[in-house]
């Protein structure tokens, strides 16, 4: 009990507004808005953006509410939704990741700011025509900065499938960057 009121579980709060109590929805947009809002942020990275698509995600939430297997978390079915939304949202405003947060740390340092524009615009097309289930992992992993465990949730996969695809995404992606010439002397043995 929370100040006197109790929590009802959240499969008896969806089968209500199944069955037409459509204001015990606020009570799963109370319970959920903040940690949604927070994964949102993570990756947009603004909190404007962040807000509208919060509210975005509880829309559409709800209106694919019939959708919903009760035999999983709402909150995971709901992450999903928002991380889906946010890359998206990303996806359409061409944001790129940041070379740093893919780069070795034992790599040397970047180079001029040319450098560094050309090595981004490289790793942004290479990212961007990896499969998605690498895509999905690089961009929650280095532009979203979750958790292993956070991916493997939003993502709805073992935590081994999330580190997996993550050595392989990075193995193709050294692959295809070793052969263009802004990333050819970071590699060179």
């Amino acid at each position: 009990m929370v100040k006197g009121i109790q929590m009802e579980p959240e499969k008896q709060i969806i089968e209500q507004v199944r069955k037409g109590q459509v204001d015990q929805y606020s009570l799963l947009v109370e319970r959920y808005q903040n940690p949604v809002f927070h994964v949102i942020l993570k990756i947009v990275h603004n909190e404007e953006d962040a807000r509208e698509l919060t509210q975005d995600v509880f829309v559409r939430s709800y209106e694919s509410l019939c959708q919903y297997n009760p035999d999983y978390k709402f909150f995971s079915w709901i992450y999903r939704i928002a991380i889906n939304q946010a890359l998206l949202f990303v996806k359409r405003k061409k944001k790129s990741v940041p070379v740093e947060a893919i780069r070795n740390k034992a790599e040397p340092p970047t180079g001029p700011d040319e450098d560094t524009t050309s090595r981004n615009e490289s790793l942004n097309k290479s990212v961007n025509r990896l499969d998605k289930k690498y895509r999905s992992v690089i961009l929650l992993k280095y532009y979203a900065g979750l958790s292993y465990p956070e991916i493997a949730v939003a993502l709805n996969i073992p935590e081994k499938k999330v580190k997996s695809r993550l050595f392989d995404a990075r193995q193709i992606l050294r692959k295809e960057l070793v052969e263009t010439e802004s990333f050819a002397s970071m590699y060179a043995n």
